[in-house]
């Protein structure tokens, strides 16, 4: 999850996730999901985007702020090099 930048409210949450081979996921499924967690909604994405692989360090800890310089950039999340 990484705040993406909003000209109204400042930054709007996106779920930036990795899926296993095979399988679908939407937004609306998401948060049917994070519900069913009963978890509070200003903590569900607003927006969420697919990718292949996520940016990590050596160690594997996903570096975030690759992520959000997707967004800042206006990078297709998609196709950049991780």
């Amino acid at each position: 999850m990484v705040g993406t930048a909003d000209d109204r409210l400042g930054q709007r949450a996106c779920a930036v996730v990795v899926l296993n081979p095979g399988a679908h996921l939407t937004l609306s499924e998401l948060t049917q999901y994070l519900d069913s967690c009963h978890l509070t909604k200003q903590f569900w994405p607003e927006r969420l985007e697919i990718v292949s692989d996520l940016p990590k360090t050596p160690s594997g800890k996903i570096q975030k702020f690759r992520i959000r310089e997707w967004f800042d950039q206006g990078l297709d999340p998609h196709l950049s090099s991780h």
